[in-house]
């Protein structure tokens, strides 16, 4: 699809650049055709993914625990403790459930976004703004389709975030005084053993732990994360590429980039709100499953910054994963017929 939208046009499309069918490298058989965009999505997601993980685990480590010094010392600590595979502890849950929701993520989105446009615009929502430049009718419309995609595919990443979550967190909570005893018996378990950990603990509600903010932080987030893109990717697109059929690869990194900072510089206090509600989970169900006592939560009101701290790694994280995805994503799109 074409990045440029005239005034007359019936709808804005989404996300990706016009097909070059003459040029492609793989024909998708006809059966799969119609989800096309969503295979492609899985596969950008699994290199995305793999790139920006470590940072995630120094991300959520710093969000709920106070004792790192800086993104450093807490990378040190973590390899000296638990070596290169602390950084990619709990990885096969995101690596499966990620990749899958952000497929799920793209296909919603691109569902919804004719639909959001026709109610907000041919239903005459906004007057005569229908009639001004395509980048003041995006950035409404791709924000509510992002709030509807966000929030459905909420549904089924949380659990896979917790046991990610839980994964990140079990080998600091165990260091813990009253779980010291604990701490020598256990071996590395895997993503199943912690799913069933979490269900014998508290029930398949267990898995739900911190829904409520991880529904608020994918919708808002998902929301800015495609308007921003699709609005910077057509401004920066306009001002560096002369053929207007035809997307920048410049424009493309860039605007992956940034609308994934932006979109978590918005959200940061959300996710560590959910991490901290997470990780009182993972204390109580941890020492549940061992026959302790019940912690009580950790309030949210931490010291001045808490809610910002670990926003510079996953700041870094953000804009290198969202290039990667957004990169082969619209390589696939282009060349992948």
């Amino acid at each position: 699809m074409s990045t440029n939208v005239h005034k007359n046009d019936q709808s804005i499309p989404a996300i990706a650049s016009r097909l070059d069918s003459k040029h492609a490298i793989h024909i998708f058989p006809q059966q799969l055709q119609p989800f096309r965009s969503g295979i492609l999505a899985y596969g950008a997601s699994l290199a995305s993914t793999l790139v920006g993980y470590p940072l995630d685990t120094m991300k959520v480590r710093m969000q709920t625990h106070s004792h790192y010094k800086g993104y450093i010392d807490c990378a040190r600590r973590t390899y000296l403790a638990e070596g290169v595979r602390g950084f990619f502890r709990g990885v096969w849950a995101p690596l499966i459930s990620t990749s899958f929701s952000k497929s799920l993520n793209v296909s919603i989105y691109t569902f919804c976004k004719p639909y959001v446009y026709t109610a907000m615009f041919q239903n005459d929502w906004y007057g005569n703004v229908r009639q001004e430049h395509p980048f003041l009718r995006n950035l409404p419309v791709c924000f509510m389709a992002g709030c509807f995609a966000g929030g459905g595919v909420s549904l089924f990443a949380c659990p896979f975030e917790f046991i990610k979550v839980y994964s990140q967190l079990e080998k600091l909570v165990t260091a813990n005084s009253s779980l010291g005893s604990i701490k020598m018996k256990l071996g590395t378990p895997t993503t199943l053993q912690i799913c069933n950990t979490i269900i014998t603990a508290k029930g398949l509600r267990g898995l739900y732990s911190g829904f409520k903010l991880h529904f608020l932080r994918d919708s808002l987030s998902t929301g800015v994360y495609f308007s921003l893109y699709e609005s910077i990717k057509l401004f920066t697109n306009d001002l560096t590429n002369k053929n207007a059929s035809t997307t920048s690869p410049f424009a493309v990194l860039l605007s992956g980039g940034l609308s994934g900072v932006l979109s978590w510089i918005i959200i940061f206090p959300i996710d560590t709100a959910k991490s901290l509600v997470q990780k009182a989970a993972v204390i109580n169900i941890f020492r549940k499953s061992h026959g302790l006592s019940q912690a009580p939560v950790d309030s949210y009101r931490k010291k001045e910054g808490w809610f910002y701290r670990g926003l510079g790694i996953s700041i870094t994280r953000s804009f290198l994963t969202n290039m990667v995805f957004f990169g082969v994503f619209e390589f696939g799109m282009t060349y992948i017929a």
